[in-house]
This record gives C-alpha cells, sequence and structure tokens, in this order.
C-alpha cells in the first residue's frame, strides 16, 4: 500500500523548521539552503548534502563498488593528513619532508622511464659485477618479430670493462672466458 509524504516548502534563507511546523510522514525542504528536513520523534532532523565540512568517515555500501571522481571528471588536488596511502595493498609512504618511498616489494616503472631532467634510468645487470647495462633484446626466425627470444645486457658505458654482458661469462672461441683486459666485442 503507497505511503503519502507530504512536503513543506521553506525559502527563506536559513529557515528551519520547528516540532510544531512539521509532522511524522513530513518532509520539509528548505529552497534557498537546499536542505532537507524530517522529523524524528520530537526533533526535526537536518538532512544535508554539503559536503564542505564532513564531520565522519565516508565509507562505501561495498569494498570495490564505489569511485571517486572518473576519467572524464577528476578531483584537482588530495591533502592528506596521514603519512600512507594504501593502493591495492602497495604502501606508498612520506617522511613529512617531500621523499616518498614505495613499500619494499618496489615499483614497476615502464621501460625507458627517466628523471626529470630527460636521463633515462639506468638499469642493474644480472651478474655480480651490478654494472650498469643496456638491454637489447634478440629475435629468431622461429619466433618471430613478436617474441623475444633472449635479451642481451650490454654494458651501457664505454670504459675498460667487457660489453657483452654484466656477468662476464661470454666465451672466446678458443674456449677461454673473455676478461676485463680483453678487447671490447661490442659498444654503442
Amino acid at each position: 500500500m503507497p505511503v503519502a509524504i507530504k512536503i513543506k516548502r521553506f525559502e527563506t534563507l536559513g529557515d528551519v523548521p520547528n516540532t510544531s511546523e512539521l509532522v511524522d510522514g513530513e518532509i520539509a525542504v528548505n529552497i534557498a539552503d537546499k536542505k532537507i528536513y524530517v522529523r524524528d520523534g520530537s526533533t526535526v532532523v537536518e538532512m544535508t548534502a554539503d559536503l564542505s565540512s564532513v564531520a565522519e568517515d565516508i565509507i562505501p555500501d561495498g569494498n570495490g563498488t564505489r569511485s571517486l571522481g572518473s576519467v572524464a571528471k577528476r578531483w584537482k588536488d588530495l591533502f592528506l593528513a596521514g603519512d600512507t596511502i594504501n593502493l591495492g595493498g602497495a604502501l606508498i609512504s612520506s617522511d613529512g619532508t617531500g621523499q616518498v618511498s614505495v613499500s619494499a616489494t618496489g615499483v614497476t616503472l615502464p621501460t625507458e622511464s627517466k628523471d626529470e631532467d630527460g636521463n633515462r634510468l639506468a638499469v642493474q645487470g644480472t651478474g655480480p659485477a651490478g654494472q650498469v647495462i643496456r638491454k637489447v633484446p634478440f629475435f629468431t626466425a622461429a619466433g618471430g618479430l613478436n617474441t623475444i627470444n633472449k635479451n642481451f645486457e650490454f654494458n651501457s658505458t664505454i670504459d675498460n670493462r667487457t660489453a657483452f654482458g654484466d656477468s662476464h661469462t661470454f666465451t672466446l672461441a678458443n674456449g677461454s672466458d673473455i676478461a676485463n683486459a680483453d678487447v671490447t666485442l661490442f659498444q654503442f
């Protein structure tokens, strides 16, 4: 059975209905303030959607069900008092001085990432020497041009070290291993 709801309209700024003006089952709307009031027993309760001063936690009705902003309508700035953002389980923290750290498992940056001056970030080789390398993909006829067969690691700087790989395990035709004192095989 449908219930009839009576709405009272107030048009003066700041005009709040009192309990004698509102009975159970009635809703009051203040057009000037854009506020809604309902009677709850012996008091009139303001039902506002004023988000300029929120006095409680804002919690969605389910886990992972609501968004804050959208692709087309983004929030401008985010100001937080805490020192950590939990982003899908990854922790992004600040010590308050502008230094930002990412949880112990680290962060994955896109290939060819650069610093603020436009310098490409260095990549450390897989060998024990830990020298800076440049990865160069190698393709085979069997894998085609879409499947990398192997990534070669080349020394990224011109110096007196071998250029082929950080682990220095390149074997010469005579069966001996190449050493840092030997001639550079590859350089770019």
